[in-house]
């Protein structure tokens, strides 16, 4: 039996549905012709959004598995007559808006060495100086004395020789004291360990520092590095690590504590979360101790002149719930900037009606563009004419990088350049609505809805000096807990949250700002005693200066 051939698909839009209603209606077909093929034809119409939107969920599910860019080609879209009545009044406006900027130096220069790392690169190597084995400077020159000449040698930049080899994370000197022993008498005898190796203890700071790297900033689970080091055999068991990681939390926690204090100073805050997992909660939410099921952690980075601080907080609590206790500390009297998405979550309830007065409320404009970059393919004219009209403003706002503009004179160029095409886009997302050019719940529709809806939020980069464009940095800072939650799991219980967000908070911060993490974490340590006493003193910025001032009163 031959099967059968699929019929040719015919794409029904909700005007011809109407008009098609319509002529039914007028005919001479009998009743109940009518109400059938009038009931076929809106099952055809409903059935064709349901099968757009089960395309669109796909396409969202696949994303959640990793998508590598988000950029289209660039097409010249077909408007339809709404449109194009929006459109000669964008070029006029970007005609208005001065030349496009010169993306030549927001790109990066090329590195001549084309990736490979210099010698200099190398400085963690051990270093050793291989002399010549006849001759240094100052000496006869041998070929010049065989002339009967009188030449002398002086130093040139040495040549540099680098060869690597591989160890385990964690390493260690085995000592063997000798033991010696009377046979007559039966008296012992023991070698002398030296004061300084006597002094040391078992796990060296640097032991910890190297756990708390290799765990909580690049992901790997406890019991990996326990593999990792039983292989390289110099054992050390998961159980250890997290007694090691546990007592390196207690020490830093000092200066955790006043990163707080600092961050709610800050002007401008970024914040975003992501589900995890507590084992312990799983246990709380099943017998009625908790109320809520779901368990994440949020990053909130402080912006300062000078700084960044990245925070990271593990709980039931969302990310609005988790800055409430830092805008709560805060005394500056200085107006407040925020940066999130629209989420419901990310805005704090509840809070002091003095802030709210100098409180500047930013969403994350790259998520608007998402949500017509996801139904690109089902809408491809329209998206494709806001897609451009938004990367426009990004490639503004790039050249302000470039041009590393202060606030000011950012917000300015973005008023000439980037509110012209704010403006044409709102009118014509708003004629969209308007004269029905478009299912309201539809993707497209949605998507319309959702910029209108937030617009003010969406846009306050056009309105306020320092105002962020899109939350892109908190995106990017959140992945270090999905790595984390990708390799590890989940944590055991709040305490082992609170002890990573400890740690991790630290090493991202001092990562960020260009601080080496394992020389900072072994400063902290090496310096115990006066981390605890004067914490503000060893924040990542300023470490150094503490450090050499110490090392000065010791000696």
């Amino acid at each position: 039996m031959k099967a059968s051939k699929a019929p040719e698909q015919v794409s029904l839009t909700p005007e011809q549905a109407e008009a098609l209603q319509a002529r039914l209606q007028s005919s001479s077909l009998p009743a109940e012709d009518i109400k059938l093929m009038g009931g076929l034809i809106s099952f055809s119409l409903w059935l064709q959004q349901q099968l757009n939107l089960a395309k669109l969920s796909i396409q969202r599910l696949k994303r959640l598995f990793g998508i590598s860019t988000e950029k289209k080609k660039p097409k010249k879209p077909e408007l339809d007559d709404a449109q194009t009545t929006i459109e000669p009044q964008s070029a006029a406006n970007d005609a208005q808006a001065n030349k496009k900027p010169n993306n030549k130096g927001t790109k990066r220069d090329s590195d001549k060495n084309h990736g490979r790392y210099g010698a200099k690169d190398y400085s963690g190597c051990e270093t050793v100086a291989l002399k010549h084995e006849t001759l240094q400077a100052g000496a006869n020159c041998p070929d010049c004395a065989e002339e009967g000449a009188k030449g002398k040698l002086s130093s040139l930049k040495p040549g540099i020789l680098i060869r690597l080899q591989g160890n385990p994370l964690i390493t260690g000197t085995r000592y063997y004291i000798e033991k010696l022993r009377c046979h007559l008498c039966g008296k012992q005898y023991t070698a002398d360990v030296p004061p300084k190796i006597a002094k040391q203890p078992k796990y060296a700071p640097s032991c910890y520092s190297t756990l708390a790297i290799g765990h909580y900033e690049m992901g790997l689970p406890f019991y990996r590095i326990e593999c990792w080091q039983r292989f390289s055999n110099v054992p050390l068991a998961d159980a250890t690590q997290w007694d090691k990681m546990q007592a390196l939390s207690n020490t830093v926690r000092p200066v955790y504590q006043v990163l707080e204090l600092t961050a709610a100073e800050g002007k401008l805050l970024h914040y975003d979360d992501t589900p995890n997992k507590i084992l312990s909660h799983i246990k709380d939410y099943q017998t009625g101790a908790a109320t809520r099921k779901g368990v994440y952690t949020s990053v909130v980075i402080s912006r300062h002149v000078a700084y960044d601080i990245y925070l990271f907080y593990t709980s039931q609590r969302y990310a609005a719930e988790n800055i409430k206790p830092l805008l709560e500390q805060r005394q500056t009297s200085e107006t407040l900037i925020t940066m999130s998405d629209a989420s419901s979550n990310n805005i704090p309830k509840a809070v002091d009606e003095t802030l709210l007065a100098r409180w500047i409320l930013c969403f994350c404009l790259s998520h608007g563009r998402r949500k017509f970059y996801e139904i690109y393919d089902f809408f491809e004219p329209e998206c494709q004419f806001v897609l451009e009209q938004i990367s426009e403003v990004y490639r503004h706002d790039a050249h302000c990088k470039a041009q590393k503009m202060d606030a000011g004179a950012r917000l300015s160029y973005h008023q000439q350049h980037s509110a012209p095409l704010m403006d044409a886009l709102r009118i014509w997302l708003n004629n969209k609505i308007l004269y029905k050019a478009v299912e309201p719940n539809s993707g497209l529709g949605q998507a319309i809805n959702y910029m209108l809806k937030h617009w003010e939020a969406l846009t306050q980069f056009l309105h306020h000096p320092g105002a962020p464009i899109d939350n892109n940095l908190s995106e990017r800072a959140i992945k270090v807990m999905i790595r984390y939650r990708k390799n590890s799991l989940f944590f055991k219980t709040g305490n082992g949250a609170s002890v990573g967000d400890c740690i991790m908070s630290i090493i991202h911060t001092a990562v960020r700002n260009g601080i080496n993490p394992f020389d900072y974490l072994n400063a902290l340590q090496n310096h115990a005693a006066d981390v605890a006493a004067k914490p503000e003193a060893w924040l990542p910025w300023c470490y150094q200066q503490r450090l050499q001032l110490t090392d000065q009163l010791a000696a």
